[in-house]
């Protein structure tokens, strides 16, 4: 406090100076009209200025915060979206609309840790099993086919990445094209092939491929890529298809897990159609 008051002692002729140039320029302002208008002005601005930039700084910090709730409303739609149910025709009854039934549901999750630069690359995503997941789940992204949950935790979750060995996705050309396999060669993480097109489907470059619906884990019509270029094999009767993925897998953020609500009845099926002898 001492230090405090000789510094204002010492500069005192300077402080008494500022407190009478303030005191003018308030004269100033209060007498002419100009003046208080032009002040007025120059306020409003710098109070603008100000509440933009401190608008602008609230809203990168919480932007992540954003990103989670676009997260989860996305997956609310895409719960509620007409690929996520199927159509239950023995259900006649006329008091009750019970024909369309959930099918698959989506979890939202966050990458927290990923790889593009293997042969067999990985995800790790920050949900598990106490948020409903667990392997063999379908993981799509905003723009498209993510890859397949492999091992869960309790709060995160690795997939086997589209960019994997391991994983084989049976896909479509267009949407009502034939039906073939996606496989990654190890390359680019840009690109991916199709296989098994036989040379009677009718090609272009840019022709979306979408998921075929056949798969047991992935919906329909979820996108994968669009054709960069094909050549026909030879001698054979397929085409060799390179495919640019939608998904950018070195800026992924956001995915979404699903869950097939039926799955569970559908193995148990599977198992005792396999098991007959």
């Amino acid at each position: 406090m001492r230090n405090l008051f000789s510094f204002i002692y010492y500069y005192r002729a300077f402080f008494l100076f500022l407190l009478l140039e303030v005191i003018c320029v308030s004269l100033i302002i209060q007498n002419n009209s100009y003046q208080r208008a032009a002040f007025l002005n120059v306020g409003d601005e710098v109070v603008g200025r100000t509440f933009s930039v401190y608008s602008e700084v609230t809203g990168y910090l919480n932007l992540g915060e954003y990103n989670k709730e676009l997260a989860m409303e996305n997956a609310m739609l895409r719960s509620n979206q007409a690929t996520s149910f199927y159509t239950d025709t023995s259900a006649v009854s006329v008091k009750k609309d019970t024909a369309g039934r959930q099918f698959y549901s989506y979890i939202p999750a966050e990458v927290i840790q990923t790889s593009t630069n293997k042969m067999n690359n990985y995800i790790i995503i920050n949900k598990g099993r106490d948020h409903g997941i667990a392997p063999r789940m379908a993981v799509i992204s905003p723009t498209g086919v993510v890859g397949i949950v492999k091992h869960v935790s309790a709060h995160f979750s690795s997939l086997y990445s589209l960019l994997h060995s391991q994983v084989t996705v049976s896909a479509r050309v267009r949407r009502d094209g034939s039906r073939g396999t996606i496989k990654w060669d190890g390359e680019s993480p840009e690109f991916i092939n199709l296989e098994e097109i036989t040379r009677q489907e009718q090609l272009h470059n840019g022709d979306t491929i979408f998921t075929s619906g056949v798969s047991r884990i992935f919906p329909d019509d979820i996108p994968i890529g669009t054709i960069e270029r094909f050549t026909l094999k030879e001698p054979g009767n397929f085409y060799d298809i390179r495919v640019r993925l939608t998904a950018n897998f070195r800026r992924l953020d956001y995915v979404y897990v699903v869950n097939n609500l039926m799955s569970g009845e559908m193995d148990s099926l599977i198992n005792k159609t396999e098991n007959v002898q």
